[in-house]
């Protein structure tokens, strides 16, 4: 199927090659819209994992957030991980003003995407971020890290859910400092194994840490964002889009594509350590 001509293509050579290909045949569309467009979450993870630029932009200069903020069609868990993985708005390959930042908001609004429109605009709505401070003698959560979610205007406050432990707080922002997830501290990690997907989750940021760094780069370990990715695959990137039946994807900025697509790339072999295992969602 579809998913499994995607991980083909993507092992049949270096990742860091391929991670970040664009094809100019669909208004250059990188692998990560593709995986964000079809909410293949993982497949997203495993692309970041792997050093794809998670505001990699397309023809007309949009990042992936930009472009997926602007479908009709709510992609709520979508924008909420590439938030936490420091996505911005680009438009026009720049970083978007305020004006069109209050025309990007209203236009989500009348999407009827409130939550998306309060994410975005808020300064840390969806971004992941360290507990630098705490209320009510909770000394325990200074350093943990949260994933934030709605702003609430009226207290000028965040909803946030600490990390493995799933506790659910309202912490101002001056309680929180912003902590994007990186290759090397993603708080949970996703590999290939037999041309599928499995996440590992872990008891703390520490485990997940030391797992990631007992790996190997030859051990199909994680790989820096190459700028020269997207000209050396990008008549691969064009092939495969085409086997995944996207020749008819239209450009991200003004709707979502009529046909889905699922891929993932391969992260060679590893010894299983740590971490516990489950399978794709």
């Amino acid at each position: 199927g579809n998913f499994q001509t995607a991980l083909q293509w993507l092992g049949k050579g270096n990742i860091k090659d391929r991670v970040n290909a664009k094809s100019e045949s669909f208004g250059n569309a990188g692998l990560l819209i593709t995986a964000a467009l079809t909410k293949e979450y993982d497949l997203m993870t495993f692309l970041l994992l792997n050093g794809a630029d998670v505001n990699i932009t397309n023809s007309i200069g949009s990042s992936v957030l930009s472009a997926l903020s602007c479908i009709s069609r709510s992609h709520l868990t979508t924008i909420r991980l590439l938030l936490s993985w420091g996505a911005e708005i680009f438009h026009e390959g720049r970083g978007a003003t305020s004006q069109e930042m209050k025309e990007l908001r209203f236009k989500t609004i009348m999407e009827g995407n409130a939550a998306v429109a309060n994410l975005i605009s808020s300064e840390l709505g969806g971004r992941r971020c360290k507990m630098v401070s705490a209320p009510d003698n909770r000394d325990d959560l200074v350093g943990k890290t949260c994933v934030v979610g709605r702003h609430i205007k009226k207290s000028g406050q965040y909803e946030v859910t600490v990390e493995f432990t799933n506790e659910s707080l309202l912490l101002g922002a001056d309680n929180l400092e912003r902590y994007d997830r990186t290759p090397q501290d993603p708080g949970y990690f996703v590999e290939c194994k037999n041309n599928r997907l499995i996440r590992r989750d872990f008891e703390s940021n520490e485990e997940c840490r030391a797992f990631i760094a007992s790996l190997g780069a030859d051990e199909g370990g994680l790989a820096e964002v190459d700028p020269e990715a997207e000209a050396k695959a990008e008549q691969a990137a064009a092939d495969l889009l085409a086997e995944l039946g996207l020749d008819d994807l239209e450009d991200p900025s003004s709707n979502a594509p009529k046909k889905g697509a699922r891929s993932a790339p391969p992260a060679g072999k590893k010894k299983k350590r740590g971490g516990k295992k489950k399978g794709r969602k």
